[in-house]
């Protein structure tokens, strides 16, 4: 009869991590995990994404709105 190894015994492993801590407050972004959004001052980042380039990112996040439209000349 072989010898029973206990390193091939299945052990399941739990990682909470910090899962539904809060960890900071934030007037910038505001993470909704359980719903799956990031959003930055007000605004779903997907929707920048697809709306706005890294410059408009940028001032809103440093200004707090996103920047006027260039008009053409």
């Amino acid at each position: 009869m072989p010898e029973e190894n206990p390193m091939n015994e299945c052990m399941s492993i739990l990682n909470t991590g910090l899962r539904g801590v809060d960890v900071a407050s934030s007037k910038i972004c505001d993470v909704r995990g359980k719903e799956g959004k990031l959003i930055y001052r007000g605004f779903l980042v997907q929707d920048l994404a697809k709306r706005t380039g890294f410059e408009e990112v940028c001032f809103l996040l440093l200004y707090e709105r996103l920047p006027k439209k260039r008009r053409a000349f």
